[in-house]
């Protein structure tokens, strides 16, 4: 890994192990040359830098292909950083300044030649990965505020090409993460989120591009790109009529803007940039070892998650301290590892129409608190765990009638209700330290193992009539600032409790989120005909351990039981049958089942992830869990409802060490070549069969 500079050619070049990315200083800004396959020589660029010279000027050149697009002269390309001026000039005039590198990022400042405005355009390695966070940081040292209607993380310039595949991924609540797929023309697409309160029902905010749309999962170039953003946001590809492809993106400014006060710094989100020159496979790789080794608490990453079980399955909103404390035992006898209060706890909450917002356990249904049911638990050898939904509440609810003016609202409009609730403005700190504190309260005064954050609506009517007007446009944005600042504070002071990030299901799956959160519910949706659809997307960009909610086995009794354990196991455990009603025969496979399970969960959590056949072409889905130093693996295949019997083509695993010996769970011994070459023979039976197999190196 290096970040250098050749003066001579004033030519900047990040090298990582299987990737190569260069710009140079021309025309007096930063202006991209190489993006890809490892690049040795500088001398290669020397052409390139050459034809930026020639093309800078005249109305009939070619466009620049800026690292940093600001609205001036000539630049259209879509515009990072936008600022109006207290003069109404529009625009930066940018110019280089200087540059600095220490370690692993590399600083380079560009300054308005008129205003003292500045931008640091930054850019990080990550570990030995293929791939460089960016982010720009601007300082208004002008005298006078400076409105910003928009500001991004820079322009990324993809490498000249004909043509080029979008992929990207989207959906809507309980149908995420469904795969997209075009090829680019003369256009802009626009991913986008409005919703304010999350960033991915509708566009995860990641994008792919390979030339041609030739690269497949193990061969071919893939250049990848994720916004660590979990609010609104905005990615834009475009394909000007030269040929170029460049992508930009950041905070959405459909309903939001920044004023930049005298003296004051602002940091735009990171953007992840990525090249793998082996297929989506490896990109896949890069981005769970990204999430394994950096990103996500490091602390508790490595460990393997605990096997859940949830109050709601059963009760739902009747939660009381007899039935909680019968249903531990139930929980503990089948092999759960934690247990976790959902919604219903609060003051006067037996439905969703009150008592959201006010948190503390409900006097009348549980008159000693939660302390007996966190004592039992814990004596059980359970953890224990908790639902909140710190940025909502309900009209009727103490805090509501309190604190009227904490809700987002307009004046003039009726608030909209969504799930018979509002928004609290988590822009406001005093909102933001409220939630703190009674966090923390709730943790310590209840021994909390694992918090399950919850957030089930977007926002409307967003005015804020107490705050500055400048303060209110740039509301979305403080919001999930004092998200993220909870969220920082909940780990730094609580580092050993698991965290839960839930958004009605994957509204929050994302790449900002991931940097806080230990477990994602990856959907509401927990049908088993469309869990599979639904982790292969999933499982493309995040890690499976992590994979919540819907990754439970799941209480639809018309599909066969084993094919919803296995559902379960390929993502965070949890068991999602009613234990109350439950047949004899189905809590004895429960319990074997999931004890099953820990015998393998380790190499399951820690692998790397590859769909060998898309349930989105076949009437099957085949995944591949190798663990990460490849000495297991895993094969899951799941039949879907076809009605018939189906013989599957042999299974042709991948990423195995050729001459290594692995041994499956009936004795049998392959070579890592025989299974990657050979592969393995499967036949399911009727609707909804399915097969797991298990294989570990012989030593």
């Amino acid at each position: 890994m290096s970040i250098s500079y050749d003066a001579s050619r004033r030519l900047f070049k990040i090298d990582t192990p299987r990737m190569s990315y260069a710009f140079c200083i021309a025309a007096g800004v930063p202006i991209a040359l190489y993006w890809g396959a490892p690049l040795h020589d500088p001398a290669a660029l020397d052409a390139e830098i050459r034809s930026i010279k020639v093309n800078a000027h005249g109305a009939g050149a070619e466009p620049l292909r800026c690292e940093c697009s600001t609205n001036d002269g000539v630049d259209y390309g879509e515009a990072s950083i936008l600022p109006i001026f207290a003069d109404g000039v529009r625009g930066m005039r940018p110019a280089y300044e200087s540059h600095s590198i220490d370690g692993d990022t590399l600083r380079v400042v560009i300054k308005d030649k008129y205003y003292d405005f500045t931008a640091v355009l930054c850019y990080r390695t990550v570990g030995k990965l293929d791939l460089i966070e960016r982010w720009i940081e601007i300082t208004n040292h002008t005298g006078a505020p400076v409105e910003l209607p928009l500001f991004r993380c820079g322009n990324v310039q993809l490498p000249s090409h004909d043509n080029y595949r979008l992929t990207h991924y989207a959906g809507n609540w309980g149908a995420e993460y469904q795969p997209q797929r075009h090829m680019l023309h003369q256009e802009q697409v626009v991913l986008e989120s409005h919703r304010g309160t999350c960033s991915a029902h509708q566009h995860t905010p990641f994008v792919t591009l390979d030339p041609d749309g030739e690269a497949t999962d193990t061969q071919g170039d893939v250049f990848f790109a994720a916004l660590e953003w979990s609010g609104e946001n905005r990615m834009i590809v475009e394909k000007n009529a030269f040929g170029d492809v460049q992508l930009c993106a950041g905070w959405n400014d459909y309903d939001a803007e920044w004023t930049l006060r005298d003296g004051e710094t602002l940091s735009s989100p990171k953007l992840a940039a990525g090249y793998s020159g082996a297929g989506f496979n490896r990109m896949t790789e890069i981005l769970y070892d990204w999430q394994f080794d950096e990103l996500c608490p490091q602390s508790k990453v490595h460990n393997v998650l605990p096997i859940i079980y949830n109050s709601w399955y059963p009760y739902e909103f009747d939660v009381r301290e007899d039935n909680m404390l019968s249903l531990i035992d139930k929980a503990a006898d089948i092999g759960a590892e934690l247990f976790v209060i959902d919604d219903g706890w609060m003051p006067g909450r037996t439905d969703d129409k009150k008592g959201l917002g006010d948190w503390r356990p409900d006097p009348e249904r549980l008159p000693n608190g939660l302390r007996p049911i966190a004592d039992a638990c814990h004596k059980k050898g359970l953890l224990f765990g908790l639902w909140v939904e710190p940025e909502m509440c309900n009209p009727d609810s103490d805090l509501f009638r309190a604190h009227p003016d904490w809700i987002i609202r307009s004046e003039h409009r009726e608030n909209t209700l969504m799930r018979h609730q509002l928004t609290l403005n988590m822009a406001r700190d005093d909102v933001r330290d409220w939630a703190i504190d009674w966090l923390d309260r709730l943790i310590d005064d209840y021994q909390l193992d694992y918090v399950k954050w919850d957030m089930n609506r977007y926002l409307t009517e967003r005015g804020w009539p107490e705050a500055s007007r400048a303060d209110q446009r740039s509301l979305t944005i403080r919001y999930m600032q004092n998200v993220y600042t909870i969220w920082a504070h909940l780990n730094e002071k609580h580092p050993n409790v698991l965290f839960e990030n839930c958004a009605s299901g994957g509204g929050r799956t994302d790449f900002g989120m991931a940097r806080y959160a230990d477990r994602i519910n990856r959907s509401d949706n927990s049908r088993p005909r469309d869990v599979p659809l639904l982790h292969e997307g999933f499982s493309r960009l995040f890690l499976p351990k992590t994979a919540g909610g819907a990754g439970n086995i799941s209480n639809e009794a018309l599909v066969p039981l084993d094919y919803r354990i296995h559902l379960g196991m390929t993502g965070s455990m949890s068991v999602g049958i009613n234990l109350l009603t439950a047949a004899p025969e189905t809590l004895d496979r429960l319990r074997e089942a999931l004890a099953y399970f820990k015998t393998v969960r380790a190499d399951l959590q820690n692998a790397y992830v590859y769909t060998l056949v898309s349930g989105e072409k076949h009437t099957y889905t085949v995944f591949e869990y190798l663990r990460r130093d490849r000495r297991s693996v895993s094969v899951f295949v799941f039949g879907h409802p076809v009605r018939e019997w189906t013989r599957v083509p042999a299974l042709r695993l991948r990423g195995l060490i050729p001459d290594a010996l692995y041994r499956d769970e009936a004795g049998n011994t392959y070579t890592g070549e025989a299974l990657m070459k050979v592969g393995l023979r499967v036949s399911l039976f009727g609707d909804y069969d399915s097969r797991f197999m298990h294989f570990a190196e012989v030593k």
